[in-house]
């Protein structure tokens, strides 16, 4: 009961326009933050974990992004049609690594050098 009280007070009554699969991944991301610690993954096991949790998403005509500032993860969910920012939240807890130790994609190695 109290994590269905977090997730409505974390703005989770706003995803209505979403179909009902795109909404089970969203809470299921939601819920997998509130009650792991962030702080005990390494780089390579939360590039794991993004990229599962990523296909999962696509799967759902969906995108899972991510930034790390400051080693808090700010998680944004985009649908792959529209563009359209579904839902944004950020995790309690943080890493032990920074932005430059978790690059995903080509165009990430491209854009910092």
């Amino acid at each position: 009961m109290g994590a269905s009280i977090l997730l409505k007070d974390a703005g989770m009554t706003g995803l209505h326009s979403l179909s009902k699969g795109q909404r089970e991944v969203v809470n299921d991301l939601v819920r997998k933050v509130l009650v792991c610690d962030m702080g005990c993954f390494t780089a390579e096991r939360f590039k794991d974990w993004v990229k599962n949790l990523d296909s999962q998403f696509r799967k759902m005509g969906m995108t899972l992004q991510f930034e790390i500032r400051d080693r808090a993860v700010y998680f944004t969910m985009k649908e792959l049609r529209t563009g359209r920012r579904a839902y944004h939240f950020a995790s309690s807890t943080h890493v032990r690594f920074d932005a430059d130790d978790v690059i995903m994609s080509y165009e990430e190695i491209t854009r910092r050098s």
